[in-house]
């Protein structure tokens, strides 16, 4: 419980008094938005100089080798001038 926010904690505290409850779905909907935003924060795109299209990690596109272009977010990417992959849609 150590990345749990306040709420959390306390809804998991409640969740083990109470034998038979499904309680991974409830820990699975509290967790989500802590793990997304640090996986996404963590993100790091990757232009192609030669087509301004940007790709995210585990897109086949990731590693071409006219990817040189490097963006902390999605934002940042857009602002360059460059345009989402079709494949990936980051």
């Amino acid at each position: 419980m150590a990345n749990c926010t306040k709420e959390a904690s306390i809804v998991i505290m409640r969740i083990r008094r109470r034998p038979g409850f499904l309680a991974a779905p409830v820990l699975f909907m509290l967790l989500q938005p802590i793990s997304v935003a640090a996986e996404q924060s963590a993100m790091v795109y990757r232009g192609n100089a030669s087509s301004k299209v940007f790709h995210r990690p585990g897109c086949r596109y990731y590693d071409c080798s006219a990817c040189t272009a490097e963006f902390q977010s999605r934002e940042r990417a857009l602002q360059a001038g460059y345009r989402p992959c079709k494949v990936c849609k980051p």
